[in-house]
């Protein structure tokens, strides 16, 4: 009796085991496109995308020359500001905390390790479509950890 119940736990976790590693591959960004677990990211995997609590990137890096200007205020135009605005107030923020403005470059400084929890860690915002792909997500962290030059 002990030897079979011993056995099915055993089998009961390599199903665990598998089934985890069945979900870390094929995981999807929202975009249609599937995580690539053989690309050598590993990890979490938050709605649909890998937890990117590790650094990106390195103060200094070169970053292909993304600026906020080019790279990141286009990303959160299109994904963030439609409540995270300085042009909007009340209701219309959907719960945006007043201050938290991802089209004042000065305000998204003020607040790059809550954009970088949210957007590249917990992967929670924003909670609604359009959300960042994957790749978006990690050229806006890559961005935080260089330094946000």
């Amino acid at each position: 009796m002990y030897h079979r119940t011993m056995w099915v736990r055993h089998l009961g976790l390599l199903h665990l085991g598998l089934l985890i590693v069945a979900l870390a591959a094929c995981g999807d960004d929202g975009s249609g496109t599937p995580i690539d677990a053989a690309s050598g990211d590993s990890g979490t995997i938050i709605n649909g995308c890998l937890s990117l609590s590790a650094p990106q990137a390195n103060p200094g890096d070169p970053i292909d020359g993304d600026t906020f200007a080019t790279a990141i205020a286009p990303i959160f135009q299109s994904r963030c500001t439609r409540c995270h605005s300085t042009t909007l107030s009340g209701a219309a923020r959907n719960g945006a905390p007043l201050g938290f403005n991802w089209d004042d470059e000065a305000s998204v400084r003020q607040h790059l390790a809550e954009i970088r929890n949210a957007i590249g860690v917990l992967n929670f915002m924003p909670p609604s479509d359009p959300r960042p792909t994957c790749d978006e997500r990690r050229r806006v962290v890559r961005w935080i950890d260089a330094d946000a030059p």
